[in-house]
C-alpha cells in the first residue's frame, strides 16, 4: 500500500494522483556482468514517467535525472521513454538508491518502508585470498545494498569484517555463491555466537551505551545506518536484558530512516 505521510498519518496515493511517484522494490547487481551495472527496479504508483525527467529522491532530498530507463525481458533490455501506473521500469547508474526509496515529482510523498523480517542467523564472511580482497569487498558491498543480508559492525573492535545477519541460512548460501561466481571472490564462512538482535533507542550517547549492563556473551554494535543495536546469544538473554533495563526499550526492527 502507498501512503503520503501527513503529521504522522497517511493517505492512499491513487494512480490518478497528478504527480509522478514510484518506489524502489528491488535492486539487482551484475545483470550485465560485462559492465558491473546495478539496476533499481521501480514500481510506478501515480503520474506519468518520462525518460530524462527530474524527480526528487525523497530519502536524500536530492534531485536526480532519470535518463537510463529500461524494461527487461530476460537478458534483453528495451529503452523506456514513457511508463504509467502499474508499470515496472529498471533504472541504471544510481548508486544512492536503496530498497524502499521513493522517487517523485511531489516531495511531500514518501511511501511506507518495505517491511523487513528480523534476522535469526549470524555469520562472518572472510576472504582467504588476499589478492582478491578488492573483488570480495566490492561484491559484498553491492550485494548488501541489494538486501541479500544485513550487516552489523561490532563496537570496540578493530576488525573491518562486518557481522552478517539473515533470516535463514539459504541467504548466506546465495551470498557466497554470488560472491564466487559474479566477483571471483572465494569466501570462508564462520558462524557467530548470536541468535537475536534488538535495536536500542536512537540518540543514546556513547556514555549511555558504554554504561549498559549486558548479559554474558552479548555485544553492542551498529547497523548500516549507524543505529545502535544489542546482539544476544539466546532469547533468554534478551529477556534478562529487558528485565534489568526497564528504561531501555528494545525494538525487533530497525527504526525508519
Amino acid at each position: 500500500m502507498s501512503h503520503e505521510p501527513n503529521a504522522g498519518e497517511g493517505r492512499m496515493i491513487e494512480p490518478t494522483h497528478p504527480h509522478f511517484a514510484g518506489f524502489i522494490f528491488k535492486i539487482q547487481a551484475n545483470m550485465d556482468p560485462r559492465h558491473r551495472d546495478r539496476i533499481a527496479f521501480v514500481r510506478i504508483v501515480s503520474g506519468k514517467f518520462e525518460r530524462d525527467m527530474v524527480v526528487t529522491h525523497v530519502q536524500s532530498g536530492r534531485k536526480v535525472r532519470l535518463s537510463s530507463s529500461h524494461k527487461l525481458f530476460g537478458n534483453e533490455r528495451e529503452t523506456v521513454d514513457e511508463a504509467w501506473p502499474g508499470d515496472i521500469i529498471g533504472l541504471v547508474g544510481h548508486d544512492g538508491f536503496g530498497i524502499g526509496d521513493t522517487l517523485t515529482t511531489d516531495p511531500s510523498v514518501r511511501f511506507d518502508e518495505i517491511p523487513r523480517f528480523p534476522p535469526e542467523v549470524f555469520e562472518y564472511f572472510h576472504n582467504p585470498n588476499t589478492a582478491k580482497y578488492k573483488q570480495f569487498r566490492q561484491g559484498l558491498d553491492q550485494l548488501l545494498l541489494e538486501g541479500v543480508a544485513q550487516a552489523f559492525y561490532l563496537k570496540d573492535t578493530a576488525s573491518r569484517v562486518p557481522l552478517l545477519a539473515a533470516v535463514g541460512p539459504l541467504q548466506f548460501e546465495v551470498l557466497q555463491y554470488r560472491l564466487e561466481t559474479e566477483y571471483g571472490a572465494e569466501t570462508r564462512r564462520e558462524a557467530a555466537p548470536f541468535t537475536a538482535v534488538r535495536w536500542l533507542p536512537q540518540g543514546m550517547t556513547p556514555e549511555a551505551l558504554e554504561a549498559l549492563p549486558l548479559p554474558t556473551g552479548s555485544r553492542l554494535a551498529f547497523d548500516q545506518d549507524q543505529n545502535p543495536v544489542a546482539l544476544f546469544p539466546t532469547e533468554w538473554s534478551v529477556g534478562y536484558f529487558t528485565q534489568n533495563n526497564p528504561g531501555v526499550p528494545l525494538a525487533v526492527l530497525a527504526p525508519k530512516p
